[in-house]
């Protein structure tokens, strides 16, 4: 796991002298450089912090919103700190030719980096103006299987709102009760809930909103290995991941997160199991004429046949029927396409149960075997 150090401030801006492989740091550059700020009125805050002391570097980026942080081995031949602008510092790493690469300055705002026969001179920003790093509490860290939390943020953050308009749904509700942990997501159409156990549970009950683009940096940050473990902890204030060599400290947003478990449905008119595969594409098909307007697919399940249709009036008409296997009444509704697509392709079930509500109550996709996974969608009125 990634160690604690103390906030770059206060590192002195002295020489700096190391050699490291040009794969690695191209690695740490790509790991951090998503947290580099966009606002052009912060110019330190487009840079990238780098501390090489021991045997590694340390890279950190920020926005203020969120930070992340790893390590690259390293050769250090002189320690000490500097920013350097991400964006060229970003590229030019990443196209190097030479395996090497070495860096050094002399106190100066320049630093030369040299890597096989290619050699650059950058300017260099103060390190004592990069932000300090939120304290994290590290009294209580638990823990979860890397795989456990890469799919839990696969199966809900894609259901949080977009707009800001209600700013305490445009993130992923996360609550732990001891080993028992839930995420949570919504934009008041539909929801969706995945409950997961912790490798190391918390003491008390403990939950906030991490913002959807946390998770997503998270998601594209943790490795392939499913059983490693990821420290985390969320408090009032912000969300802290550690994994191998990398840490990720974010925001959590303020605001009253709904009481998601009173639109649980209790009882549905009827359900039907299909192949998941041959749901989406068949949703996917038959809305390719509603491509002007949000497309709204309207489900008839009768016997053991479910028919899919849409239409837009100056384009046309889009019907589809596929086997199912049906229990309940036959009925008809219809829900916004997207709403179904979006959750078909995130699951990796085989089989989905999908249950209807009576006239405009609400509906639910289930994977089959997976009792831990709800997503619930709200249909819409057509005419």
């Amino acid at each position: 796991m990634a160690d604690r150090k103390d906030a770059p401030k206060g590192v002195l801006a002295s020489a700096v002298r190391f050699t490291c492989s040009q794969s690695d740091l191209a690695h740490g550059i790509a790991t951090v450089e998503r947290a580099v700020s966009t606002r052009e009125n912060m110019a330190i805050l487009e840079g990238i912090y780098i501390e090489a002391s021991g045997d590694r570097l340390r890279l950190i980026a920020t926005d203020l919103e969120m930070s992340i942080e790893c390590y690259v081995p390293a050769l250090v031949e002189e320690s000490g700190s500097a920013v350097l602008g991400a964006r060229v510092f970003s590229q030019m790493v990443r196209k190097l030719a030479g395996e090497q690469v070495a860096y050094a300055s002399n106190g100066a705002r320049t630093a030369e980096i040299v890597s096989g026969r290619s050699r650059f001179t950058v300017h260099t920003m103060d390190p004592d103006d990069f932000p300090s790093l939120p304290d994290v509490d590290d009294a209580e860290m638990w823990r979860i299987k890397q795989g456990v939390l890469k799919r839990m943020i696969r199966h809900t953050a894609f259901a949080a709102a977009s707009d800001d308009s209600r700013p305490f749904l445009t993130g992923v509700f996360i609550e732990v009760s001891g080993d028992d942990i839930n995420f949570v997501a919504t934009d008041s159409s539909r929801l969706a809930y995945h409950k997961g156990k912790l490798s190391r549970g918390s003491a008390q009950p403990r939950s906030g909103i991490v913002p959807v683009r946390a998770l997503s940096e998270l998601m594209r940050i943790l490795g392939g290995d499913y059983d490693a473990e990821v420290e985390f902890s969320v408090t009032p204030s912000q969300a802290v991941f550690r994994a191998d060599g990398v840490e990720m400290i974010s925001r959590v947003i303020e605001g009253q997160f709904p009481d998601y478990r009173r639109v649980f449905p209790k009882s549905h008119a009827a359900k039907f199991r299909v192949g998941r595969s041959e749901l989406l594409y068949a949703v996917e098909r038959v809305s390719l004429v509603a491509r002007r307007n949000t497309p709204i697919v309207k489900f008839g399940v009768n016997g053991e046949t479910l028919s899919l249709s849409t239409q837009e009036a100056e384009v046309g008409q889009g019907f589809e029927e596929l086997s199912v296997s049906h229990e309940g009444a036959d009925m008809e509704t219809a829900y916004q396409s997207r709403y179904l697509i979006d959750v078909l392709r995130a699951m990796d079930a085989d089989e989905v149960d999908v249950c209807l509500g009576e006239g405009l109550k609400q509906g639910s996709v289930t994977p089959v075997g997976d009792e831990d996974y709800l997503y619930i969608v709200m249909p819409v009125r057509v005419g």
